[in-house]
């Protein structure tokens, strides 16, 4: 069944110009995911994807900007085959248990200068 879904999608160029920026990086990514994005030429479609998902997943539980909710409490990694994997604490975590959410689901793509990500929550 599900429960929550979320849609988003994030210019390129606009990530590439805000990771110049030391405490952007701190402020919306965890270290986990600024490590996994070194080995990538394009570390900005990267963290454009992965910043995506983290707003998906925020309209998903219905978190609002007014709310506790802070990017660093989404972290989204990915496994060995390359497929993202969101992981909530804190208050993002919370307010995923009040949905009764068991699992999360993700799927990220980058076509020219955008990335896009989709998060449905299920049982």
């Amino acid at each position: 069944m599900v429960l929550g879904v979320g849609i988003d999608i994030v210019e390129i160029k606009e990530i590439a110009d805000s990771i110049q920026n030391e405490a952007f990086l701190r402020r919306v990514f965890t270290h986990a995911e600024l490590k996994a994005v070194e080995r990538y030429r394009n570390k900005a479609e990267h963290l454009a994807g992965k910043f995506a998902a983290k707003e998906a997943f925020m309209k998903a539980i219905g978190a609002g900007i007014q709310q506790e909710v802070w990017f660093t409490q989404i972290e989204v990694l990915s496994d060995e085959s390359g497929k993202p994997h969101i992981h909530a604490s804190g208050e993002a975590e919370k307010r995923m248990k009040e949905t009764n959410a068991a699992q999360i689901h993700v799927s990220i793509s980058h076509a020219g200068d955008v990335a896009v990500a989709v998060v449905i929550l299920d049982r």
